[in-house]
């Protein structure tokens, strides 16, 4: 039995317009299992569309560690977020990125993939 996901409407959380269609995220979130997967999507989907820096995520997972992660940590946070955008593509939701001047104001989005004007 093929299951066809239901879809919702989202806007954007600054000026209120529609931003697109996608599943809702509920039913993504549910589907990831690994957990600094799902700590990230946690925090994308909080608002939709609003802009999540790099920082943030890298303090989130690495926090509470004692040593502050490894040195590597934003290349290792790329990569799960790259991972993660090929997990939620099938739901119609897509990450994108910016870098917005200083290597510390990387930023993400959670937008539906299909975006509309």
């Amino acid at each position: 039995m093929n299951h066809i996901p239901q879809t919702s409407q989202f806007c954007c959380p600054s000026c209120g317009g529609h931003i697109g269609t996608a599943a809702p995220l509920d039913q993504v979130v549910e589907n990831i299992t690994q957990p600094s997967r799902r700590l990230i999507m946690a925090m994308l989907a909080e608002k939709p569309g609003k802009a999540v820096y790099r920082d943030r995520i890298i303090d989130r997972i690495y926090g509470g560690r004692a040593d502050g992660g490894p040195e590597t940590a934003d290349h290792v946070v790329m990569a799960i977020v790259s991972q993660l955008r090929r997990q939620i593509e099938p739901f119609g939701w897509t990450i994108t990125n910016s870098r917005g001047g200083a290597g510390n104001l990387a930023q993400w989005r959670l937008i539906p993939v299909e975006v509309t004007p």
